[in-house]
């Protein structure tokens, strides 16, 4: 059974929990533990899909890599201009490309560009936190809400990547 949009973000959210705080530990947490994770793989193992038509280990990172940035680009103009129109993405016209990136590399621009995130937000008052843009898909959306989704957005392919790499599978996708 597909998800819809509607589902999607609140099983997201419902891996974030309601806790601010809950939600940097895991956006500061979370480059290292994919780190490890995926310095214990070897290429192979990093590229293999799961099964025909899901995402391998490589895909996903090569997808958080893309998110971050996108999250990234977006609290930053909503940072600028409370209100701003943000446009969605559509996943799967990014991930026709995941097949010929490196994993590693992919991995290291996560690492990156989180860092830069978490820079970010580490300067933010909690008026910062409240303002808000206009997004196509989510509405209305806060900067404290961009961080709880970016948490359990984390937490969603990092069990993900768990799962492929110690030969399960991934359950779900997005």
């Amino acid at each position: 059974m597909n998800e819809t949009f509607e589902q999607y973000v609140a099983r997201i959210l419902s891996y974030a929990g309601p806790d601010a705080r809950g939600h940097r530990r895991i956006l500061e947490r979370t480059p290292a533990a994919l780190t490890r994770r995926a310095r214990s793989a070897n290429r192979r193992r990093l590229t293999k899909p799961p099964r025909p038509g899901k995402w391998s280990a490589r895909d996903i990172l090569a997808h958080l890599s893309e998110v971050e940035m996108l999250w990234g680009t977006r609290m930053r103009m909503v940072l600028g201009e409370n209100g701003v129109p943000l446009v969605g993405m559509d996943q799967a016209v990014w991930a026709k490309r995941y097949g010929r990136v490196d994993p590693r590399q992919a991995l290291a621009t996560f690492v990156a560009l989180r860092r830069a995130n978490l820079d970010l937000l580490a300067g933010l008052r909690p008026a910062d936190l409240r303002r808000w843009g206009k997004h196509s898909q989510f509405g209305k959306l806060t900067v404290a809400r961009m961080m709880a989704l970016l948490a359990g957005h984390d937490v969603n392919h990092s069990r993900q990547i768990e799962a492929i790499l110690n030969g399960k599978g991934a359950r779900r996708g997005r």
